[in-house]
């Protein structure tokens, strides 16, 4: 009857009450309640009543090692492989596969050549259920010359000895060594086999082989069908080289031939989607599926991040919190890095509170976040604070607290940090000198920015790119250097860009260098897609000049072309809610009472006496 109850049971109450029964009547009823409790996930629990227990079965001792090791407490299994011994238990064949599961979890080949020596000294060293384990921990361990040598020693061998072989190789970037031995493959090759190989050209970054060795998966002698763990590899590999194409065809594949979207899989798309630039297929696949881990949530909201869609991304972050996933860091820092672009100064303030209520550690990462998105929202001295407080400082870190405070205008204090940046014994990157020298352009420090321009590849190395020759450029043009930053552009290795002529031409207009800005402006109108805000600024010139006819002509060189000006847009944050607002919108949800106060606003104005 008490067997019959154990079997039923559903809950640690049951348990217990069974539990008190069984040792009221002396039942030997032990081996059912501690693989009872095991199935509950009551690991103590079950412990507790093996320590109890004066003998027992192989099996609870077994059953027990086992469980430890699937459930991440791989010490625990080895411990308790010794209490076994202690105890004179004579472990079986089943014991073994799972303590050396135990010594590749915790990367011990030290453990598991003792376990190994235990394996032969009792008897069991051609159990091929024991030296398949043995080949998986070495292969694991790295250690793949004791993993071939067991492998070469075994008189039988199945498909898991072939798949443990293989994938060890594959493991380790010894591809072609894999495929030799796939290619000599006696036995049908599974599944496991054919994924590992494609795995292993996924990550030598050889796609053309990867694809080549698909097809032929797919038309082989095996007969075997691609699975989820398959269709993840390929994917992983168009997700990293951004290959649409492919991407999409092994998406309708998966549809086709009905492979189960498991939560791997699902991830997986989003992120191929998204990485290609297909925001909306991955999205449609991200609504369209339950099973959603925090990885499906991350990639859809990096999607998001990477194509500049900031709203749809703080969005989903809210979606995310009401369906109670909790967030990691990857999450945190996509959703402050949104908040930095859109002045979303509340929700940033609200997630560097959820760090400290939730004991997550502030690391570099999530501090080079929070730098960024204090400094893009106004608040310096925020930034300033948590870059302090940070202790291990690194390059991006550093970079950031330079950039905020070139934004805000602090160029002295941002060449300070630069130069403890140096003291620290950081070397500097192309980012660290963008941040530079655009605080030596937003405080005016000529000079300084000359030598630290210089200083790029005369002392670090560093060839100047497009972004640090719009720097100085528009340093010593807003200086009215204009024949210096014009003779710079002359000079650059690589052809300078809209936006340098740009720098350039708007230095042009306000020191009122009319024959410099004839020269730019035949640059820029000449290009093969002209910058509709350098045009709009050359026609401004020409005009201030009275020179009618250059207006005309650069105003038909618009039309034309049809150039257009984006519409401009804003946004604004209430309540940590981010409301965004474009040119005559009338799309957002309270639009009627907006105009309604627009208007109300405008009327008050005019009855002042104000013209609008």
């Amino acid at each position: 009857m008490f067997l019959s109850l154990l079997r039923t049971a559903t809950s640690l109450t049951q348990i217990h009450q069974i539990h008190a029964q069984i040792l009221i009547h002396g039942l030997p009823l032990q081996t059912h309640l501690i693989s009872k409790l095991i199935d509950l996930h009551s690991i103590d629990y079950a412990r507790f009543v093996l320590d109890q227990t004066p003998s027992h079965a192989d099996f609870s001792w077994n059953s027990l090692i086992r469980a430890y090791t699937l459930q991440g407490s791989p010490k625990d299994s080895l411990f308790l492989y010794l209490k076994m011994l202690r105890n004179s238990e004579k472990p079986s064949n089943f014991t073994y596969p799972f303590l050396l599961k135990a010594c590749s979890t915790l990367g011990s080949v030290f453990g598991g050549e003792q376990i190994h020596t235990h394996v032969l000294r009792l008897g069991f060293g051609s159990d091929l259920f024991v030296c398949n384990s043995l080949i998986d921990m070495y292969c694991k361990c790295f250690c793949l010359e004791s993993a071939r040598n067991m492998w070469d020693d075994m008189e039988v061998r199945d498909e898991v000895s072939w798949n443990s072989i293989i994938s060890g190789y594959v493991q380790w970037g010894q591809v072609e060594k894999a495929r030799d031995l796939f290619e000599e493959m006696p036995i049908r090759r599974n599944v496991v086999c054919w994924t590992a190989m494609i795995n292993g050209y996924g990550k030598e970054g050889d796609f053309v082989e990867m694809l080549s060795l698909f097809r032929h998966m797919l038309v082989s002698a095996d007969e075997v069908k691609p699975n989820a763990a398959t269709m993840v590899c390929l994917l992983s590999a168009c997700s990293a080289l951004c290959n649409y194409e492919v991407g999409r065809f092994l998406s309708v594949f998966i549809d086709v031939n009905k492979i189960p979207l498991n939560v791997i899989l699902v991830t997986a798309l989003i992120d191929m989607y998204s990485k290609c630039g297909d925001v909306e297929n991955a999205q449609r696949i991200f609504d369209g599926v339950s099973c959603k881990n925090l990885p499906s949530w991350n990639a859809m909201i990096t999607g998001y991040m990477q194509h500049g869609l900031l709203e749809q991304a703080i969005d989903l972050y809210g979606l995310m919190k009401a369906q109670s996933v909790k967030p990691n860091e990857i999450t945190l820092v996509n959703v402050l890095s949104a908040c930095a672009g859109l002045g979303a100064l509340e929700l940033g303030r609200e997630v560097h509170l959820y760090l400290g209520r939730n004991g997550l550690e502030l690391n570099v990462i999530l501090a080079t976040a929070l730098v960024d998105m204090y400094a893009k929202c106004g608040k310096i001295n925020d930034a300033c604070l948590v870059f302090v407080k940070t202790s291990q400082k690194d390059v991006a870190l550093w970079n950031a607290m330079i950039l905020g405070l070139a934004y805000h205008g602090d160029g002295r204090d941002a060449i300070a940090v630069f130069s403890q940046m140096k003291r620290a014994g950081l070397k500097p990157n192309d980012v660290t000198f963008i941040g530079v020298l655009s605080a030596c352009n937003h405080s005016g420090l000529v000079e300084e920015g000359r030598f630290q321009f210089s200083s790029m590849d005369d002392k670090h190395g560093l060839s100047p790119k497009l972004e640090h020759y719009n720097c100085i450029v528009d340093l010593l043009g807003r200086a009215g250097h204009l024949e210096e930053a014009y003779e710079l552009v002359k000079s650059m290795v690589i052809p300078p860009d809209s936006i340098i002529w740009g720098a350039l031409l708007s230095a042009c207009r306000i020191h009122r260098n009319l024959e410099l800005a004839d020269k730019i402006g035949g640059v820029i109108t000449a290009m093969q897609d002209p910058n509709i805000g350098f045009c709009i600024l050359l026609s401004n010139i020409y005009a201030s000049a009275g020179r009618w006819k250059d207006v005309a002509g650069v105003r038909r060189l618009v039309k034309e072309q049809r150039i257009k000006k984006p519409s401009g847009c804003s946004w604004v944050e209430v309540d940590g809610v981010v409301h965004r607002f474009v040119v005559e919108d009338t799309t957002h949800l309270k639009s009627q009472e907006i105009y309604g106060t627009y208007e109300i606003l405008v009327n008050h104005l005019k009855a002042e006496g104000l013209e609008i």
